[in-house]
């Protein structure tokens, strides 16, 4: 059942102007090397077509490397208003220090704790060695 989503999935991707045009035309340009005997000139016509292959299936692999930024850029988002939030919460407690009990004081460093295991844990879930 994976297979035939994935086929089609692929088949959506390729069939896309700015890909199969490309192919296409990549495709269409390797023939021409069937109609000389001009070794040199076979080679250029080749490289010319590989250019336009190669734009092809850049174009097919866009769309997943735009969704993986997107992603990321969302989390730094995310990351962000964390490390905001502390701050926010660090200045608060710097000013309620001088009255407040040594109880309170602990619950809010133990919250900042959790939040700070929260934001590491995020960061490192994009990190390749961890």
């Amino acid at each position: 059942m994976t297979m035939k989503k994935n086929f089609i999935a692929f088949w959506k991707k390729f069939l896309q102007p700015r890909v199969i045009i490309f192919v296409f035309v990549g495709t269409s340009i390797i023939f021409l090397t069937f109609l000389t005997n001009n070794n040199a000139l076979e080679i250029s016509i080749s490289a010319v077509a590989s250019i336009f292959i190669g734009i092809g299936a850049n174009n097919f692999s866009m769309p997943e490397t735009s969704t993986n930024t997107n992603r990321k850029n969302a989390k730094m988002l995310y990351l962000i208003k964390t490390f905001e939030f502390i701050q926010s919460r660090l200045n608060r407690l710097d000013v309620e220090a001088g009255g407040e009990s040594a109880k309170k004081i602990k619950q809010e460093l133990s919250e900042l704790e959790q939040l700070i295991g929260i934001a590491i844990h995020l960061m490192n879930e994009d990190d390749p060695l961890s």
